[in-house]
């Protein structure tokens, strides 16, 4: 589950499904006796966490004037940042932003204050679902520790 919080914000590790995975396996192996009810929640949140991992990015993007060239360097941007976050934890915020950028940039490259705003709400948006990522996962984290193990 702690590896599940630390992926909620390095893209490389599915965050809040492996949280969500350790606390099904820890309830299926009755180290756990959070009810189903209790998973069915957190399985509910995890599936809505991956879907908006995919359309706040690209929508923050269009909210702030941004283009279908935008998005594309933003995906193009991140799959950068995630081959290089070894590097820093940076360069998964660094890369989307500059491929969000540029690729505004190759739409109208005359307007760079444009496609400065519409990078800025990728990484908002980027920034946005990473924050829902590991309120989800801490919130496994804390429920798992106080159910099953402080209060035993």
């Amino acid at each position: 589950m702690l590896v599940g919080a630390v992926g909620a914000v390095v893209p490389v590790l599915p965050g809040a499904l492996l949280s969500f995975g350790a606390l099904l396996l820890a309830r299926i192996l009755h180290f756990s006796e959070l009810s189903w009810w209790v998973i069915g929640i957190f399985g509910f949140l995890t599936i809505l966490g991956i879907v908006l991992d995919y359309i706040v990015p690209v929508a923050a993007t269009k909210k702030m004037g941004g283009s279908r060239y935008g998005i594309w360097g933003l995906i193009i941007g991140l799959i950068i940042g995630i081959v290089f976050s070894p590097f820093g934890f940076i360069s998964i915020i660094i890369a989307p932003f500059f491929g969000a950028f540029l690729g505004e940039l190759i739409y109208d490259y005359k307007n760079g204050k444009r496609a400065f705003k519409a990078a800025s709400g990728a990484i908002i948006g980027y920034l946005l679902t990473s924050g829902y990522g590991v309120l989800i996962s801490s919130i496994m984290v804390v429920v798992f520790l106080f159910y099953d193990v402080i209060s035993d």
